[in-house]
């Protein structure tokens, strides 16, 4: 989007929201206010005129002689162009930068247009007139007699080889003009330029139509602050009032000429007080984020003089001079800003005819670059500083726009905040912060909390989160900054599962726990009470129980103490007799010498027998503890199988008898 520095800059935005200032690593949301656009490009690191500018030297293959001025231009198809005249020998030099202007331009002699250009142009201005066409004038000569204004048409795309007009030394005021400037005010085109000979103000009137031969209109030299003129940029101001500055070559002085409300008023002129001048060469103008810019070339020192306006209308300004920048050498010429996405550029003709270039690059300290959503995603800025932040809707139609806004990221006020803390589940934590000067200070979320709002200096609260989770503290400032710093409470969750309840025979072992009980070497385990197991430390215990029973499992973190409980309830059933079904007497090697009731839920037995092979009763008790050693009368009975009956009850009054075999083994 041409930014002809004049007229058609880039302004504070209208058509989204932004914050004014936040603090560095603040997240931030933009929203627009108009969600109908067919495309959206934001950039929230944009290249700004208030940056400092890098530039490239991208030397003498573009077929530069003895050029005066330069002018850059995007076209309709997306393409970029460049401008100049050569003095030497006149003719049109185009550069043909494609989709970029980071690309190397390539060159196009146009010619010197049927004779029509003079030998001593000097100053180019492009614009486009109401109705989308490309038009660029031009002035040259160096006295009355060779002086002359032309215009070049290019009609509706750049890339068209130009009808030129030589409208010659209209009315025979201009007398080696230099720089030249054409604005509409309401249906009528007004044209200035300033003579370099006898140091003349000249306005052309063209009517209501830019194509017209314009009548010349000496306004003399306003104030008398014109003097060797060498250069001149205009613009209307936010009350609507007009402005031209003109460079003053040999003096190093910079000249302003005041229209008030009305380009056909008689002017007023005045001179400002920019002490860095030097032999200045070119100047241009442009608005970037509702501020006045303007940036003036110094021949005789190679550094570029910014000159900004916090308030144009009462020419309020600030200045500053922009040293070593590549590509600025004896520099005669700076074309009008444009803008590629990011980046804003300016190109410049040096004395010795090489071609530089001028960028105000994007920055690097958002956490995002750019985004082509229609609500982009939040994000942040690294470091402190005023960021530039535009829009860029509908791009490549007739309804298209760039709106930008300036947002100020400043430092980090100091807070002071509680620790990372750990508590165990079902605990309570304290967390406390303390910031001053601020409006409200508040802690997020509301969940498991005791107060989370306070307009003082401080802020305690009580936590009992059942997981781990982090709890922001904010801190809002009165200039828009917002503090969100985040501490964690870790919730250590130890976890005690004993199994669930259950029913064993009688005589019969079950293995304890459950798998949702915490397990680890940073655990300790402990069941109670132990009787009956094997193993009273270990996660899963075996428990071989006579009698019913309720064991309780605790489990302890070792590093913070924090404790579980789960219980578990054992019952013995009775619906079956346990005997075993070999034995081995007098062995004494695996604890299976007895044959004997296991069970212990029989609280009277009737009889426990055994028989041999042909019926003979061998062994007989009522005593449930009483068991058999594979004897008779004190004498080894043979190998071989016996048989057993078992007749009793149970503890519940329930009958149970059984019989069956058992093999003694020797």
């Amino acid at each position: 989007m041409l930014l002809f520095a004049q007229l058609n800059g880039l302004f504070a935005q209208t058509t989204f929201t932004a914050p004014d200032t936040v603090c560095i690593r603040q997240p931030i949301t933009l929203t627009p206010k108009d969600t109908t656009a067919s495309s959206y490009y934001w950039s929230f690191c944009s290249g700004w005129l208030m940056n400092r500018p890098t530039g490239n030297f991208l030397g003498y293959t573009f077929g530069i002689n003895n050029s005066f001025d330069i002018e850059t231009g995007l076209n309709s198809d997306g393409n970029y162009f460049g401008f100049y005249i050569n003095r030497t020998v006149p003719e049109l030099i185009r550069l043909d930068y494609g989709s970029s202007l980071t690309n190397i331009p390539t060159v196009t002699n146009l010619g010197n247009l049927s004779g029509t250009i003079p030998a001593d142009a000097n100053s180019l201005f492009l614009m486009q007139d109401g109705a989308g066409k490309f038009v660029m004038f031009a002035t040259g000569g160096s006295s009355v007699a060779n002086s002359s204004l032309f215009r070049m048409d290019f009609g509706t795309s750049l890339s068209n080889k130009p009808n030129c007009v030589n409208m010659g030394n209209l009315g025979g005021l201009l007398n080696a003009p230099r720089g030249f400037f054409v604005a509409k005010e309401g249906p009528y085109w007004f044209g200035f330029a300033a003579n370099a000979q006898d140091n003349k103000l000249i306005r052309f009137d063209f009517g209501t139509n830019i194509s017209n031969t314009p009548n010349p209109i000496d306004l003399g030299n306003p104030g008398s602050v014109i003097d060797n003129p060498s250069d001149m940029a205009g613009t209307r101001d936010k009350l609507g009032n007009w402005h031209l500055f003109i460079t003053n070559f040999i003096s190093s002085g910079l000249a302003h000429i005041g229209f008030g409300s009305s380009l056909a008023a008689i002017p007023a002129g005045s001179g400002l007080a920019v002490d860095s001048l030097s032999a200045p060469s070119s100047i241009i103008l442009a608005k970037d984020c509702g501020e006045d810019y303007l940036f003036i070339s110094n021949f005789s020192r190679n550094y570029l003089t910014r000159v900004v306006f916090s308030d144009l209308s009462s020419l309020t300004f600030t200045d500053q001079t922009l040293i070593s920048i590549p590509g600025i050498k004896n520099t005669l010429a700076l074309s009008h800003f444009l803008r590629e996405k990011d980046n804003l550029y300016t190109f410049v003709i040096n004395s010795d005819n090489s071609l530089g270039v001028v960028n105000f690059a994007n920055c690097v300290s958002s956490s995002l670059r750019s985004s082509t959503e229609k609500y982009p995603p939040s994000y942040t800025y690294a470091t402190p500083g005023t960021y530039n932040v535009f829009l860029s809707m509908n791009e490549g139609t007739p309804q298209a726009s760039m709106e930008c806004f300036l947002v100020e990221a400043l430092p980090i006020p100091a807070i002071t905040i509680v620790d990372d803390t750990t508590i165990c589940q079902g605990d309570t934590a304290s967390l406390w912060g303390i910031a001053f000067g601020t409006d409200t200070l508040r802690w997020t979320p509301s969940y498991n909390i005791t107060q989370t709002k306070t307009a003082v200096d401080a802020l305690y609260t009580k936590v009992w989160p059942d997981y781990t989770r982090p709890y922001h503290f904010i801190a809002e400032y009165p200039n828009g900054c917002i503090v969100d710093s985040a501490i964690n409470v870790t919730v250590s969750k130890v976890h005690a599962d004993a199994g669930v309840d259950r029913t064993v025979e009688d005589g019969a072992y079950t293995v304890l726990g459950g798998p949702m009980t915490s397990e680890g070497v940073n655990y300790i385990y402990s069941w109670s009470p132990t009787n009956y197991l094997d193993n009273y430390r270990s996660t899963n215990p075996t428990s071989t129980p006579s009698t019913d029973i309720s064991y309780v499992l605790t489990v302890q973190s070792a590093l913070l103490g924090c404790v579980a409980h789960d219980t578990v309830v054992v019952k013995i059933g009775c619906g079956d007799i346990y005997l075993p079904n070999a034995f081995t007497p007098g062995d004494h090697s695996d604890n299976n010498d007895y044959f004997g009731l296991k069970n212990r839920n029989i609280v009277q037995l009737n009889y426990f027998r055994v028989y041999d092979r042909w019926g003979k009763e061998v062994f007989s008790t009522t005593d449930l503890s009483t068991q058999w050693d594979g004897k008779v009368d004190g004498v080894d009975c043979p190998y071989g199988v016996y048989a057993w009956v078992v007749d009793g009850f149970c503890a519940s009054g329930k009958r149970i008898s059984k019989s069956g075999n058992v093999t003694l083994l020797r």
